[in-house]
């Protein structure tokens, strides 16, 4: 099974993998890492490689970082290079809901193509203006 590790600002990873625990259940493998504005970069990268260390049972670690191009998950690409995890950024709760089964049947970097794959195609705009029928035109 594929560890997983959620980085991102403040408690939201943690808030994350609160959320899908309280959804579906244990979370084993799966880990938050905390970060606040004032930490040091050395302190983030310290604990996102322990977390990593802690989530891998031999299958791969893919790290879900909240945005690309911040410190955590430029840091996060840092230890994907030395350790051979692999890194998606933007995650959301659907991405990581879909990740808890998807897991157990695919290895790291497959995970990580489906599961790009996956979050782009389930953002929705719900509230989309749609075409009434026949008008060709849309509604204001």
């Amino acid at each position: 099974m594929v560890g997983a590790v959620v980085v991102a600002h403040g408690r939201l990873g943690e808030a994350m993998v609160q959320v899908v625990e309280h959804m579906l259940g244990g979370r084993h493998g799966v880990e938050a890492v905390t970060t606040s504005p004032s930490d040091p970069r050395e302190e983030i990268r310290a604990r996102i490689e322990a977390a990593v260390r802690r989530v891998d049972g031999g299958a791969g670690v893919l790290i879900l970082t909240d945005m690309l191009g911040d410190t955590q998950t430029n840091l996060s690409v840092e230890i994907a290079r030395e350790t051979g995890a692999e890194v998606l950024a933007g995650v959301n709760m659907p991405v990581l809901v879909k990740m808890m089964g998807a897991r157990e049947t695919m290895d790291a970097r497959t995970l990580a193509g489906f599961l790009r794959r996956y979050g782009q195609e389930h953002i929705f705009w719900p509230t989309e203006p749609r075409e009434p029928a026949g008008t060709g035109t849309t509604s204001p």
